[in-house]
């Protein structure tokens, strides 16, 4: 959707109940502050786990995801008061978001275009939900695969070449 890079991380857990994932993003958010110089950071947490970071950080710039009911009335006031933008991602995995899913999932189908001659439909279709990092049953991808992967056509661009395009 924008052009900025992003790295995915999984990080293995330590016992069923802990992981290290917040510990792995301070050192990486850190270690691309000091030695990267970069300078904004979109920090996605299910708790408020980041507000050390981020206290230990101020002079960098920060959007902050989180899951509403495991992130304080406090902690939600602390980021108004200094201005960062925040926001409860719960509505992303609700019905909310199928507008949005759908974009990514073109947006993605458009990547495999050129290469899509001689491919699987419907290996093709699961290899757009795992790259667009988007779990729902195999029914939902079945209608987006009917809907988009079995209409894509040929059309003829500006300089006369072919080109596979989705039909809305």
């Amino acid at each position: 959707m924008i052009s900025i890079p992003v790295v995915h991380i999984e990080v293995e857990r330590v016992t069923d109940r802990k992981s290290l994932v917040d510990m792995r993003m301070a050192v990486g958010v850190t270690e691309a502050y000091l030695t990267e110089n970069i300078d904004s950071f979109i920090l996605c947490s299910s708790d408020s786990d980041f507000w050390g970071l981020i206290s230990s950080i101020p002079s960098a710039n920060y959007l902050v995801l989180y899951e509403n009911s495991k992130c304080g009335k406090e902690i939600k006031e602390a980021l108004t008061q200094k201005s960062i933008f925040h926001c409860a991602m719960d509505d992303f995995y609700m019905e909310n978001a199928k507008d949005l899913q759908n974009i990514v999932l073109k947006k993605t189908l458009e990547s495999y275009l050129p290469s899509v001659v001689g491919e699987s439909a419907w290996e093709l279709t699961k290899q757009i939900y795992a790259d667009a990092y988007i779990q729902t049953s195999e029914e939902e991808m079945k209608r987006f695969c009917d809907k988009y992967i079995k209409n894509l056509r040929l059309k003829i661009d500006e300089n006369g070449k072919f080109k596979v395009v989705i039909i809305e």
